[in-house]
């Protein structure tokens, strides 16, 4: 059994000015919420953000999105997706397992002019000066509830993270896709 996109076929799109929308669903993702989660995740090793909605980097390849007080996503984006959802039981007291890998695509928007093509779909200002990197929303794109986080991407090139339900993915690809112009 392996894991499959919701936007299998899709895999990275190339736009004017180069602009490039990817396919990261099947990266590896992973999430905590709990009374405890803050806590549990610094004694993991892990670097996290000063307060909810901002990301961070940590470790190798990694990000933190921190989405509230008490709820966490760890993000890999060169990891393989987990085949297996976490357990249902708490991880330690007080932290409890998120399904985001299941649960949510990830789409991936690079490219200069990235903040004038999600202006077409969300009534929130991202640009750079409103937006900056490490900044996270918890809005709608395209009328449908997305997260939106800017970060840098492995090879230190400013993108958009966006966090989609699964079954709403297709749609706000192709919306995406017409903003840019491909």
């Amino acid at each position: 059994m392996s894991l499959q996109s919701p936007l299998e076929g899709c895999g990275v799109i190339e736009g004017p000015g180069g602009l490039q929308l990817s396919d990261l669903t099947l990266a590896h993702r992973e999430g905590v919420r709990g009374a405890d989660a803050r806590e549990w995740l610094m004694s993991q090793g892990h670097r996290l953000p000063d307060a909810p909605n901002q990301i961070v980097a940590s470790g190798e390849s990694g990000f933190v999105m921190s989405l509230s007080h008490r709820e966490f996503w760890l993000l890999q984006p060169d990891g393989e997706a987990s085949i297996g959802r976490p357990g249902s039981e708490a991880i330690a007291a007080g932290v409890w397992p998120l399904y985001c890998q299941h649960s949510h695509a990830w789409l991936q928007l690079a490219g200069e002019t990235r903040a004038e093509v999600m202006s077409k779909l969300c009534g929130m200002d991202l640009s750079e000066a409103a937006f900056p990197l490490g900044s996270v929303a918890q809005t709608q794109a395209a009328r449908v509830s997305v997260i939106i986080a800017a970060h840098q991407d492995q090879h230190g090139q400013a993108v958009f993270s966006t966090f989609v339900d699964q079954s709403l993915a297709r749609f706000l690809w192709e919306a995406i896709e017409d903003a840019m112009g491909a």
